[in-house]
């Protein structure tokens, strides 16, 4: 067998890290990204996990142990995102403190494609998984979701081990294979909780088809005795717990009347079904809400995702699907029915606050994509054409993802037009990333006083070198001022208005993607009738 196609996987994953890494020192933190990091921290430092128990420890531990090794601590702060930015500012040393905090997203990206090279390449060979390999650790949505300390990437590695582990053990359920299934089941859950719905139908789907699909020859096979099937299960479902248990620290207390294990757990839970039936501020297409719409992430993932993977992912999902329709084998379709099942779970969420939340169908759909563009290039006819064709599809996506570089978070495909922000804004282009470029702006145009509406969870005060002071809604100001763009579609403001106004005026420069500069030689006037 020969090693050239996995030292040169080895080194899409290597290269595409390093553009990760280099992305640390331009962008200010994410909104989330202090909580994570004052969540983390307080399970290192202080063995307990009370801050906000919505998401489970294991990425936020991950992103939170950088920034312990290098001598950071809990500061006992009593808000979560006070907490976090006390941290990060702590030793005056911000931007080192931010990286540290999201090294610990790389190696779920590295596990990502690790995942994405084994299944891709069990059933579709070698040259497939590096095509499979190539696509993945070249979209834009997984390049941004693997350089910020979330859990997104932590549930994307973790989600596509589980899923790959169950396809493993349904043709073998031998006691190493049952544990090893049950405690990547542990490790998704104890990423983040949508793995507790993503998986269960993700499982449904692949059983669904795979009962479909089931030989004709099977009916005379012996059925297996009960035993047969659950001690297996019995053996996955332990490793499974005792996973979830170990990432709480194998916590004991109270829920009710009742004593539990891992308590923090069950309150997480409580906490996410309050947090989905309330929604959350999201603006899409015009609208600003917290209700939710059903089409929310079909048309964004339609507008943030490359062209060409689109197409290679169309052709993977036909081209799989005939494969198994034609050998009556489920499995070279499992990725993909993995896939269909987390995007169905995810239309009716209220939850429409980034494209991210369903980040994991795109290793999935990589298997197919990959297996596509593997196809093509070794077509027997008119190999030339379909090289040609191949070469020029995978140039495409490598292309726009390269002149991306550093914004992957709020690229956007050609499908959006000129003005993304129309369609989507918060966690998909502004998620307050862009703060230390305005400290740049503010320093290059000698700025001394800034009016500032800034949607983020930074402190501007500590890395914006000039005097400021808010910008209120309907607030006519002159001067310098600074906007960003979820607060113009009336994200984080109630209720939802008073910065309209501003659309129609020209800014003096657009900072990053995400920050409208501009200036008023004297209190602006409202434009229009």
């Amino acid at each position: 067998m020969t090693v050239r196609p996995r030292v040169l996987a080895a080194v899409l994953v290597a290269f595409a890290g390093f553009r990760i890494v280099s992305t640390y020192h331009v962008f200010s933190q994410a909104f989330d990204e202090p909580a994570h990091v004052a969540a983390g921290m307080e399970w290192l430092d202080r063995g307990r996990y009370t801050y906000e128990t919505q998401h489970p420890p294991l990425a936020r531990a991950a992103v939170a142990l950088g920034p312990y090794l290098s001598g950071l601590r809990s500061t006992g702060a009593s808000w979560l995102f006070h907490e976090g930015n006390l941290i990060l500012m702590e030793r005056g040393t911000y931007v080192r403190n931010l990286a540290l905090a999201r090294l610990g997203a790389l190696p779920f990206f590295a596990l990502t494609a690790l995942v994405v090279w084994l299944w891709t390449r069990r059933w579709f060979g070698e040259g497939a998984a590096l095509a499979a390999v190539a696509l993945l650790t070249t979209l834009p949505p997984v390049l941004a979701h693997a350089g910020f300390a979330t859990t997104d990437m932590a549930l994307t590695a973790t989600l596509t081990l589980a899923l790959y582990q169950g396809v493993r053990w349904l043709d073998d359920r031998g006691t190493a294979r049952s544990l090893a299934a049950g405690a990547a089941v542990g490790l998704a859950v104890s990423a983040k909780f949508s793995a507790g719905l993503f998986l269960p139908l993700g499982v449904a789907a692949i059983l669904a088809v795979r009962a479909l699909l089931k030989r004709d020859d099977a009916a005379l096979r012996p059925a297996p005795a009960p035993l047969a099937l659950w001690r297996p299960a019995a053996f996955a479902a332990s490793a499974c717990l005792l996973v979830i248990w170990a990432a709480y620290r194998f916590s004991v207390g109270p829920i009710g009347a009742l004593t539990v294990p891992a308590p923090e757990f069950f309150d997480g839970l409580r906490r996410l079904a309050a947090h989905e039936g309330a929604g959350h501020d999201a603006y899409f297409l015009g609208q600003t809400g917290s209700g939710g719409w059903w089409y929310f992430f079909p048309v964004t993932f339609a507008v943030k995702t490359p062209i060409p993977f689109l197409l290679l992912t169309a052709a993977g999902l036909w081209l799989t699907g005939r494969r198994a329709w034609l050998t009556r084998d489920f499995r070279p379709a499992a990725p993909a029915l993995a896939a269909a099942a987390l995007f169905a779970a995810a239309i009716p969420s209220n939850l429409n606050i980034g494209l991210r939340h369903i980040l994991p169908v795109y290793p999935l759909l990589a298997v197919g994509a990959g297996y596509a563009l593997a196809l093509f290039w070794n077509a027997p006819v008119k190999r030339r054409a379909w090289r040609a064709a191949a070469a020029l599809v995978f140039g495409w996506q490598a292309a726009s993802t390269t002149l991306a570089h550093p914004d992957y978070l709020p690229w956007f495909n050609a499908f959006a037009g000129r003005h993304p922000e129309r369609i989507v804004v918060a966690g998909d282009l502004d998620w307050g990333q862009d703060l230390l470029r305005l400290a740049d702006t503010v320093r290059a145009r000698h700025i001394d006083s800034l009016a500032l509406a800034y949607f983020g969870s930074a402190d501007p005060r500590r890395l914006l070198p000039a005097a400021l002071r808010p910008l209120a809604p309907d607030e006519h100001a002159g001067g310098w001022i600074a906007v960003s763009e979820a607060v113009l579609k009336g994200v984080g403001f109630e209720p939802h208005r008073g910065f309209e106004w501003l659309e129609a005026v020209p800014p003096v420069a657009r900072v990053g993607h995400t920050i409208r500069l501009y200036h008023f030689p004297a209190p602006a006037t409202r434009s229009g009738p």
